[in-house]
């Protein structure tokens, strides 16, 4: 039967999976062709991602919330420099991404891993809100409000990879995002680990 045809070449620059009732559950696309940050049925930040020159696949919940992806790009420039990144992300319920695979590289270095992130239970759109309002306000002492805001909801507390420095270990954060504990190999191949107080000084260190 014709539903049945089995295509074994399909080229094209967009492609959505999609539930019986419409309902986006996949979508594949080039760098024209980014998907709408959606959330609720909504846009919740329109041109998010446009010309950033990234290709990938965006993931959806069964409401046909983004719930992860895997985006992917690089820029050669003209002065022989160039930067190449790609980024694999599992999204909270009606938030960003706590789970994050990632490599960001350029003519400098690179680092490259796996993160772990911690998101209160504010849904997306209100941290998209305090965004724009830290964004718009001249209010010094405001914008530093927002600011300490923000970062209170999306804190890093591990990455496990390997850092610009040529490390290769485990980095631990505190629920503040300090740095509490790292056990790594360094760049001469010495095995080090270090415990830090609240304020970033080491305290034990065992090398």
């Amino acid at each position: 039967m014709e539903k049945d045809k089995i295509h074994k070449h399909i080229r094209t620059e967009r492609m959505e999976i999609v539930e019986p009732d419409g309902t986006v559950r996949l979508s594949l696309f080039n760098s024209k062709n980014i998907p709408p940050a959606l959330m609720d049925n909504e846009d919740i930040l329109p041109g998010h991602r446009q010309d950033t020159g990234m290709a990938g696949i965006m993931f959806y919940n069964s409401e046909g919330d983004e719930s992860g992806g895997l985006l992917f790009s690089s820029e050669k420039r003209l002065d022989g420099g160039y930067n190449s990144g790609l980024s694999m992300t599992f999204d909270q319920y009606k938030n960003d991404q706590v789970v994050q695979v990632l490599l960001d590289e350029d003519e400098k270095g690179k680092t490259y891993g796996f993160r772990v992130f911690d998101r209160n239970s504010a849904h997306i759109k209100d941290t998209v809100a305090l965004s724009k309002a830290m964004k718009e306000t001249d209010d010094p002492e405001k914008k530093k409000e927002f600011e300490s805001k923000l970062k209170a909801q999306n804190v890093l507390r591990m990455h496990a990879g390997k850092d610009r420095d040529g490390s290769v270990g485990v980095n631990l954060y505190d629920k503040q995002g300090k740095q509490r504990i790292r056990l790594y190999i360094d760049n001469d191949d010495m095995p080090r680990f270090e415990i830090f107080d609240a304020e970033g000084n080491v305290k034990h260190k065992l090398q």
